[in-house]
């Protein structure tokens, strides 16, 4: 249980705080949030053509290559990296956008906006509450791939590491939540991981 709990919680903020979901679903495997403006038609669910699901799937494959040549190039500082991989975010988010109709963003925008406000509004989260969460589960996320793509670790290292990994993300969310925040959270992750099971 207490392995899951990154992956869990980033896929439940994830969604909620900036993920495309909705394309993971679709596509034939995962994509990239897709980052759009606007209002939401929260009753269309866009469908995606093969052509459009093939496009997704080689832009997350290439990001996925990129990211990693990143991580891995040892020229680098990791302030370098860190600015390297935010462009790389926002220049895949772009070409995701281009693939994608206006009615697919709207409505992506939209189901991921419900998502939010559904979770800030269980939560009660203040803005800067909000902010600190989705730096602690990005910083996280990018850690936890930093671990599983380093060859040098023997996968007992890298089971010890993302336990720290854990433990430091629990530490650091009951310095943001308030204790009555925090059982709704962990009960709300039970739910979704509940739900993500059955």
């Amino acid at each position: 249980m207490r392995k899951t709990w990154i992956t869990s919680t980033v896929l439940l903020f994830g969604m909620s705080l900036g993920a495309a979901a909705l394309l993971a679903q679709q596509a034939a495997t995962p994509a990239p949030e897709v980052a759009t403006q606007g209002a939401a038609n929260s009753a269309a669910k866009p469908q995606l053509t093969a052509e459009q699901r093939k496009q997704l799937g080689a832009l997350r494959v290439t990001a996925r290559d990129q990211a990693a040549i990143i991580r891995n190039d040892q020229t680098l500082t990791a302030e370098q990296k860190q600015a390297r991989l935010k462009e790389l975010r926002a220049s895949t988010r772009q070409q995701m956008k281009s693939v994608l109709t206006a009615e697919q963003q709207t409505a992506i925008a939209g189901r991921r906006a419900e998502r939010k406000a559904r979770v800030v509004a269980k939560l009660g989260l203040t803005p800067d509450q909000q902010s600190k969460m989705k730096e602690l589960f990005l910083a996280n996320r990018e850690q936890r791939q930093d671990v599983l793509k380093n060859a040098s670790l023997t996968n007992e290292q890298k089971q010890a590491q993302l336990s720290q990994i854990r433990q430091a993300s629990k530490a650091q969310l009951a310095t943001i939540l308030s204790p009555e925040q925090l059982v709704k959270f962990q009960q709300m992750r039970k739910m979704h991981r509940h739900h993500k099971m059955g």
